[in-house]
């Protein structure tokens, strides 16, 4: 696995360049049929224990995917991002919500109801195939997250999801932070305390401007090889 691998093989992120026909196929069939809303910062989607009665499409926007742990901790499991389609799994299983959906930014989601999702993947196979794919790398990247948090040290980890969350501009790399510090641990497996320490080392070597909710990394090429 190599270490410039996008961080789209591990927390989720829309399918890659291998996978946009299928992409294609499901922005298309959302737009065509699903019913747009905009959603406030921190809104719920859904939230567990529910009826799973729509599946979901990120039009715009950044959503988490999270759960409680038995001490009552939220723990994020998946980020979705523009492009990716999410609630599915329940609704294909007749299962009620296992988990909870929230926006982390302000954000766009088209929605189908249930019943009119599976009709409508009988007659658009080519809809079909592509939620086929999507969650086939789903399960890789699922496969590759347990992998990533046995086998890499917490500061590749977080440098990667910055990179994931961010937007490269030449050398730099922009994030604007959604996450907390506690979330941002929850997601690469760690303590809250280790990615504030992790950021203020970076930011003390001069290898990122922290300042904030805003990190920008200064040479990003120069800053992954010496992870």
């Amino acid at each position: 696995m190599d270490q410039d691998e996008g961080m789209s093989s591990y927390w989720g992120g829309a399918l890659t360049v291998n996978g946009e026909a299928e992409q294609l196929a499901l922005a298309k069939l959302f737009q065509e049929y699903g019913t747009s809303r905009g959603m406030k910062k921190n809104a719920y989607i859904f939230r567990s224990e529910e009826e799973s009665q729509e599946i979901y499409f990120v039009q715009d926007g950044l959503v988490k995917i999270s759960q409680f742990a038995q001490e009552g901790q939220s723990i994020t499991l998946f980020l979705r991002q523009k492009g990716e389609v999410f609630g599915a799994a329940e609704v294909l299983t007749g299962q009620k919500r296992q988990r909870y959906a929230r926006c982390i930014t302000d954000s766009c989601i088209l929605s189908i109801p249930t019943s009119q999702f599976t009709g409508l993947l009988k007659s658009h196979p080519d809809a079909l195939y592509a939620l086929a794919v999507a969650n086939a790398h789903r399960l890789l990247q699922t496969q590759r997250y347990v992998e990533t948090l046995i086998s890499r040290p917490v500061a590749w980890r977080l440098a990667q999801l910055l990179i994931q969350l961010g937007a490269r501009v030449g050398k730099e790399t922009v994030v604007t932070l959604s996450l907390t510090h506690e979330e941002l641990s929850f997601v690469i497996g760690c303590s809250r305390q280790t990615v504030t320490e992790t950021l203020g080392r970076w930011r003390d070597e001069g290898s990122i401007r922290y300042e904030k909710k805003r990190v920008v990394i200064h040479d990003t090429d120069e800053f992954q090889q010496h992870l």
